[in-house]
């Protein structure tokens, strides 16, 4: 992907190589994208980058879901988790 690539060689410098700053570039670029921009970025994946992607996403909102679960069990006053 030649604008992760590019993206890279710019900030590579600047990047001290930690999740945080990573994270935080990669935020910071992506949220600066059109959708078009998005798909199109997604259009150049290959069959896996694009299965472990979606999977990466799925695995987010799955999570996210059971957090969100979980704090309204606990919220309910009953003490029971399951």
């Amino acid at each position: 992907m030649k604008s992760i690539e590019g993206m890279v060689e710019k900030y590579q410098k600047r990047l001290l190589r930690d999740d945080e700053d990573v994270d935080a570039v990669a935020y910071s670029v992506v949220n600066s994208f059109t959708r078009d921009q998005c798909l199109g970025l997604l259009n150049e994946l290959t069959d896996e980058e694009l299965h472990q992607i979606v999977a990466l996403f799925v695995m987010d909102k799955v999570k996210a879901i059971l957090i969100n679960a979980d704090e309204e069990i606990e919220g309910d006053g009953s003490g029971f988790l399951h």
